[in-house]
């Protein structure tokens, strides 16, 4: 129950994302540039690390603030991921809180690996969504309506 322009600066932020989510174990940003008053976009090179397996990727993550959106896709050539689709739609209710519409589709390089993680994605995908939940009740302020029904 938060405002979305606070829930887009949280995920804007990525240079946070390694202490929260424990699967990342580095972010860099390069490369940023302001498009205009309202979109920015920039690469970021993630480390991914999982019990034994550490994968670095980069991304160019596009932020438009008057239309509170993100979208992330796959930058470059290297690393095991073949694409990565990932958007955040921030909606504002009635009451001012937030309604997310969020998409994430990637896939590897390796079909075999691809094929034993496909399940795993979608566990990692509820893991960190949750963990950015959490996060936000720790740093954003509550607003809205507990009881309101959306239609």
């Amino acid at each position: 129950m938060h405002r979305p322009e606070d829930l887009l600066e949280l995920v804007a932020n990525v240079e946070q994302y390694p202490s929260f989510i424990n699967l990342l174990s580095a972010l860099r940003v390069k490369n940023r540039q302001q498009i205009s008053d309202h979109v920015e976009s920039f690469e970021a090179e993630a480390t991914v690390s999982f019990k034994f397996i550490s994968e670095t990727f980069k991304s160019k993550v596009t932020i438009d603030r008057q239309n509170n959106t993100i979208n992330v896709t796959k930058s470059g050539s290297g690393g095991a991921v073949k694409s990565l689709e990932n958007s955040w739609e921030f909606k504002e209710l009635s009451d001012g809180s937030t309604m997310i519409d969020f998409y994430v589709s990637v896939d590897l390089k390796a079909f075999p690996l691809n094929m034993l993680l496909r399940d795993k994605f979608g566990k990692a995908g509820d893991h960190i969504m949750n963990l950015f939940v959490k996060k936000a009740s720790q740093t954003c302020e509550k607003v809205g309506d507990p009881d309101l029904k959306i239609s």
